[in-house]
């Protein structure tokens, strides 16, 4: 396999493992939230996302594509054509607004590219294909206008889930393609057909506890077929997916879903490098370079995003 094993060092990345479990200490995604007040939850992250610092070198537009409402984070002065298409994690319930904007903020000043962060809809109010539906039409639209230019498709657990499920969709209608995927912690079936037993330490992760997929899968799946392609695409065809740079750690419960499908694109002749890093914590990639584990990731990243724009 493609997977390049790795071990967390750093002091800062200890210090932001600590804060963040301590966060996640009094709700983390398990068992038994049907009844969640998610509307309220989303608001209070709002709140946060509007109260913290923003970067000077970054501006940020509220708009619509396609009728679906975007933030576009580009940086001051850039001009790049190409753009990076971002799809927030959440476990299809949530939008951690501070956690990705955060990200979005970074990439588009390290690669000069915007940063197109699609404000998809959410279950339960709006369970599949409600969400995919809206992350189509924004990549349909800015293929649209820029049939030249290279896309980046990014996301972090559900969101790259969603990634791998629209990359999926646009291979099975013989459309376009992105030109390259980044998915930290991505999670490629809702079934629960995958054996996640490879990860004996799987009920550490504090962040999606082992019990989460069988509530929140039933609040984004609703009556629809777990094992269709586009709720499951480790069910799908990968022969011509774009290269494809994932991140997972050792412990989190998606483990699986990330080593399946590094081996499986690369079974396929996909480009493929897999990160597996023992001590951080599920979708750590997206940390920029707050960590020297995270920085040497997203430096690679960042290279083969700019490189690739050049060919």
């Amino acid at each position: 396999m493609a997977v390049e094993k790795r071990k967390a060092r750093s002091l800062m990345m200890k210090l932001i493992y600590k804060k963040t479990e301590q966060m996640f200490r009094d709700f983390s995604f398990g068992g038994g939230m049907e009844n969640t007040n998610w509307a309220e939850i989303r608001s209070n992250m709002e709140e946060r996302e509007k109260k913290r610092h923003k970067k000077n070198c970054t501006v940020t537009k509220r708009k619509e594509i396609a009728g679906v409402p975007v933030d576009i984070v580009a940086a001051v002065g850039s001009k790049n054509d190409d753009v990076i298409i971002y799809l927030h994690g959440g476990a299809f319930v949530l939008g951690i607004a501070s956690y990705q904007r955060m990200y979005a903020e970074f990439l588009a000043s390290r690669t000069g590219r915007p940063v197109v962060m699609v404000d998809y809809s959410l279950a339960p109010e709006h369970p599949y294909p409600a969400g995919l539906d809206d992350c189509y039409m924004v990549y349909k639209a800015i293929r649209e206008q820029r049939p030249d230019k290279r896309i980046t498709l990014a996301g972090d657990s559900a969101g790259a889930g969603l990634c791998v499920s629209l990359t999926m969709r646009l291979k099975m209608r013989g459309e376009q393609l992105p030109d390259f995927l980044v998915l930290h912690s991505p999670v490629v079936d809702l079934s629960d057909s995958l054996d996640r037993s490879i990860n004996e330490d799987i009920n550490n992760d504090f962040i999606v506890k082992r019990g989460a997929g069988n509530t929140l899968n039933t609040l984004y799946i609703g009556d629809a077929d777990p094992k269709n392609v586009e709720l499951s695409p480790y069910t799908g065809d990968f022969h011509g997916f774009p290269p494809t740079y994932i991140t997972c750690e050792l412990h989190e419960s998606l483990y699986a879903d990330a080593i399946w499908l590094d081996s499986e694109l690369e079974e396929v002749g996909v480009p493929v490098r897999t990160i597996e890093m023992d001590g951080a914590f599920h979708t750590y990639g997206t940390l920029g370079y707050l960590t020297l584990e995270t920085a040497r990731i997203n430096r690679e990243i960042i290279s083969r995003i700019v490189e690739s724009g050049k060919s």
